[in-house]
């Protein structure tokens, strides 16, 4: 059966206006022309992009518009194949510093700029000195609103409850952040606050709710095979990966040293001098996880191997560490009403759910790739298709066309259902490239076999 073979990635950048925000209204100056290429970060624990930009000066660009490090950059893109059709992104970007300036010739400048996405200005003028009541999200979500003027979608189950703070003298991208460090789902699943490529809007989302999507490609995988033919029987279309790398990987020694395979943790609580007791043990959150199909499948094959043992006994039930922390203090208890405070919880359950959050975390960047794909798929201003999302990557084995000529096996080890991390989008000339970081918390439950 044949199927579509890829064509090159490529994109239009339809404007790039440079303006010095309100310092001189109505001086902007169009400049997509002398951008020679860029690149656009996204990572799921930013709540905003960030990008580098490489310019070529033939006109005193930087002397004749005094960059002094609050430049405005607003871009509008679009995949090429969606020209006539599609939604193009609109971006706008603080240049807050120069990184390098290089003279190629005697009348030639390169220069590169680095970005961060606007609302990130915006809230380094902004402090935050007030208390808030709420489920942490719907606090989140105001801040954003009211101090910089974007929205966020809130995805997941809260398991925190309402809660009142009192922001400590922080910005608002500070304050949603270590508001943010808080939230746990009902079974103890991390949230992350991204900003992303394809959509206006940020997004908080939960890390079980995010495992619980379908697998995006799941008909159109990831395949590292340079050598492999066009005819994939019972595979209509395929993303073929470029390059890819794997390091730093595996490292159990540093988990086990933090206390996160297990420990002992003890939240106490100031105004009744009374600790919560909260024994970990890494292997029961995957199996809970397991259970609810949320390892990147149905499986049990943890990035955490179980039947690690020191003298015949699991290394998971070691209490590695013991780590006190101080919970509450009944701040928000005037004998009429009472709200929970930032770490306050009233039983070691709920306790527990903040260092299996913790733990989780961890280990979804034990075993992290990264790939570099055709970036098309991504570049589309309908919805987003990159971070927090789950993707299916598969490698061959390495015996596979050994044992047979005609079947492919896959690599069950490294092959597996990934959720992207972070992305790197790469444009240069007309060539648009996406290199994307994932982690994941299990291998491919089941082997695939693919006749040729």
């Amino acid at each position: 059966m044949s199927y579509a073979v890829e064509q090159q990635s490529e994109y239009v950048l339809n404007s790039a206006i440079l303006s010095n925000s309100e310092r001189n209204t109505g001086f902007d100056i169009e400049i997509k022309n002398i951008i020679t290429s860029f690149q656009i970060f996204e990572h799921i624990e930013k709540p905003y992009l960030t990008a580098q930009f490489i310019v070529i000066d033939t006109s005193n660009l930087i002397q004749d518009y005094d960059f002094q490090g609050g430049e405005k950059l607003t871009i509008d893109l679009i995949q090429s194949e969606e020209q006539n059709d599609g939604i193009s992104i609109t971006k706008e970007f603080l240049i807050d510093k120069i990184e390098e300036t290089s003279r190629t010739d005697e009348t030639t400048d390169s220069v590169i700029f680095h970005c961060v996405e606007y609302h990130t200005f915006k809230s380094s003028l902004q402090n935050i000195s007030r208390s808030y009541t709420g489920p942490i999200s719907s606090i989140i979500s105001k801040i954003f609103s009211e101090y910089l003027d974007r929205d966020v979608l809130a995805l997941g189950e809260d398991g925190v409850g309402t809660i009142k703070v009192i922001i400590p003298n922080l910005n608002p991208i500070e304050a949603s952040t270590w508001l943010k460090r808080r939230a746990v789902s009902n079974i103890g699943m991390p949230y992350f606050l991204y900003s992303v490529l394809g959509t206006k809007n940020l997004i908080m989302r939960d890390l079980g709710s995010i495992f619980s999507d379908p697998v995006m490609n799941i008909n159109v995988p990831f395949v590292y095979a340079p050598s492999m033919t066009s005819s994939l029987h019972g595979i209509h279309k395929y993303y073929n990966i470029l390059d890819f790398k794997i390091s730093e990987t595996e490292d159990l020694q540093s988990l086990i040293g933090e206390g996160l395979v297990g420990g002992e943790y003890y939240f106490y609580d100031t105004m009744t001098a009374v600790p919560f007791r909260v024994e970990h043990n890494v292997e029961d959150n995957f199996r809970e996880l397991s259970t609810l199909n949320l390892i990147g499948g149905d499986n049990e094959r943890f990035v955490f191997g179980p039947d690690y043992k020191l003298n015949d006994k699991n290394i998971s039930t070691y209490k590695s560490r013991s780590i006190t922390q101080m919970s509450s203090s009944g701040a928000f208890n005037n004998g009429i009403r009472s709200f929970k405070s930032y770490q306050q919880e009233n039983n070691s359950s709920n306790h527990k759910r903040k260092v299996f959050a913790r733990s989780i975390k961890a280990f979804l960047a034990k075993s992290p790739i990264q790939i570099t794909v055709k970036g098309r798929e991504f570049l589309t201003g309908d919805e987003n298709y990159t971070i927090g999302k789950v993707i299916r990557i598969l490698f061959i084995d390495n015996e596979s066309t050994n044992e047979n000529t005609s079947q492919l096996l896959f690599d069950t080890k490294k092959s597996g259902d990934y959720v992207i991390c972070a992305a790197r989008h790469s444009f240069d000339n007309d060539v648009y490239n996406t290199t994307l970081s994932c982690g994941r918390l299990g291998s491919l439950s089941e082997e695939i076999i693919l006749w040729v």
